[in-house]
C-alpha cells in the first residue's frame, strides 16, 4: 500500500513540474500537429488545386510522415471537412470578438458575416471548385447528404439561428423559427456558388448581389411585401 502511495506521489508531483497533465499535453500536441497539417494542405489546396495535391506532399510540408497524416485524417476529403469546420469556428469567433458589429442591424451584421467568408475563401477557389464537384457524388464525406458534413452544417445552422433570435428579440423582425436559419444557410452557399462563377473586377456583383438579397428579404419580413 505505502509503495502504491508514494508511486501516486511521484506521479502527482511529476504532473506539477511539467505543468499541464500528460493527457492535456497530449491532446496539445495532437491538436498542433493537425493545424500543421491544415496549415500545409491550405497552402498547397491553394496553389496546385484539391485533385493535384498528394498527401505526400502535405506530409512533406507539415514536417510529418504520411502515414501519420492517415492517422490524423483518412483522406483528403476528411482534411477537407476539417478544413471547413475551421473556417466556420473563425468566423463565429471573429463575430463574437465584434462587438460593434453585434450591435449593428442585421442586414449588416448578415452582410459581414458572409463578405468575411467569401472573402477568406477566395485564396482557395480552385480547391472550392473541385469539392464543390466531389459534393455532388452521393457517397462523398463532403456530400450534403453525409453525416460528417451535416454535423458542419448543424453548427453553422445553430449559430445562425441565434443571431437571428437576438434580432428577434430587438424587434427587428418577426419570428422566423429554425426556417429563418435554413433560409440563410441556402442564401449564403448561393452567394459561394454565384462568387465562383462572378467574372467582375474585385467580384463586385456578388457584393452588390449580398447587399441587394439581404435589403430585400429584410423590408420583405418587415413589412410583408416587396416595396422598398
Amino acid at each position: 500500500m505505502s509503495a502504491l502511495i508514494s508511486g501516486r506521489k511521484r506521479r502527482t508531483a511529476g504532473s506539477r513540474a511539467g505543468g499541464a497533465p500528460a493527457g492535456g499535453r497530449r491532446r496539445a500536441n495532437k491538436e498542433k500537429t493537425k493545424r500543421a497539417i491544415l496549415r500545409a494542405a491550405a497552402e498547397l489546396f491553394a496553389r496546385r488545386g484539391f485533385h493535384a495535391t498528394t498527401t505526400k506532399a502535405i506530409s512533406r510540408l507539415a514536417g510529418i510522415a504520411e502515414g501519420t497524416l492517415f492517422n490524423y485524417f483518412p483522406s483528403k476529403e476528411d482534411l477537407a471537412l476539417y478544413f471547413f469546420e475551421e473556417e466556420l469556428a473563425e468566423l463565429i469567433r471573429w463575430f463574437e470578438r465584434d462587438k460593434r458589429l453585434q450591435r449593428a442591424a442585421l442586414p449588416e451584421q448578415l452582410f459581414a458575416l458572409i463578405h468575411r467568408h467569401l472573402e477568406r475563401l477566395s485564396l482557395y477557389e480552385d480547391f472550392l471548385g473541385a469539392v464543390y464537384l466531389r459534393a455532388l457524388q452521393p457517397a462523398s464525406k463532403l456530400s450534403p447528404l453525409s453525416l460528417q458534413s451535416q454535423q458542419y452544417h448543424l453548427r453553422y445552422l445553430r449559430f445562425v439561428r441565434e443571431v437571428l433570435a437576438r434580432a428577434e428579440g430587438r424587434g427587428e423582425i418577426p419570428p422566423v423559427g429554425d426556417l429563418g436559419a435554413y433560409a440563410v444557410g441556402l442564401f449564403h452557399l448561393a452567394m459561394i456558388t454565384y462568387r465562383l462563377q462572378d467574372g467582375s473586377p474585385g467580384k463586385e456583383n456578388t457584393l452588390a448581389l449580398l447587399d441587394r438579397c439581404l435589403k430585400v428579404a429584410t423590408r420583405l419580413l418587415r413589412q410583408g411585401g416587396w416595396e422598398w
